[in-house]
């Protein structure tokens, strides 16, 4: 299992590489208010665009490939809908 940085690590591997908050996020497609919140401790980085950068920061890990995703099925369900299907 990877070992997870904490903010002050994952601050300190940018800075050790020259990279700057909002050069990571652009390029990565976060916004660097996120970024810099997580790296600042102010976020945990539990829900939305925060969790993914977290994960991509390594401060989390990402869920098991096998596991399915908590909306799978009603999105499954919302697509059969607007397709003209009828939900299972």
């Amino acid at each position: 299992m990877p070992s997870l940085r904490t903010p002050t690590e994952a601050r300190a591997w940018l800075l050790r590489h020259g990279v700057t908050i909002t050069e990571w996020a652009h390029v990565h497609g976060f916004k660097p208010s996120v970024v810099a919140s997580l790296l600042a401790g102010r976020s945990q980085g539990n829900w939305g665009e925060a969790h993914q950068a977290a994960i991509a920061l390594g401060l989390r890990l990402p869920p098991a490939p096998d596991e399915e995703h908590p909306l799978a099925s009603a999105q499954s369900q919302a697509a059969q809908l607007n397709h003209g299907g009828v939900p299972s």
